[in-house]
């Protein structure tokens, strides 16, 4: 089941570049009981490469800024090593609660728009 799930999700990354690692959190919380941060590191690990093979199918459509894709990497690599910190220190119902009405708001704002 695992490999199905994540076959879904590399090809909703693909699409939406965005949700495609709340839809496998949610799967290792819930359906595997992984702990919260684990399955949040594990969710990253994965979209990671999955992101990257996205990036080359864009590329083929999509004309990339070289300076700017430079920047925003680094940028990203940055927050991302500040937003591990932060999560490490978040209790994991909080976590998921935060996770949660993100991705609620994100559906009413995008369902009204």
């Amino acid at each position: 089941m695992i490999y199905v799930i994540g076959f879904i999700v590399g090809i909703l990354n693909g699409m939406f570049a965005a949700g495609a690692g709340q839809i496998l959190v949610f799967y290792l919380i819930f359906i595997k009981h992984m702990k919260t941060h684990e399955s949040r590191a594990l969710s990253v690990s994965i979209l990671s490469i999955s992101s990257i093979f996205a990036i080359i199918g864009y590329s083929k459509i999509a004309n990339y800024d070289l300076v700017k894709v430079i920047t925003l990497i680094i940028i990203s690599c940055i927050s991302g090593i500040i937003g591990t910190k932060l999560m490490k220190k978040i209790p994991a119902n909080i976590l998921n609660l935060f996770s949660g009405i993100l991705i609620t708001g994100l559906t009413i704002y995008k369902f009204f728009k």
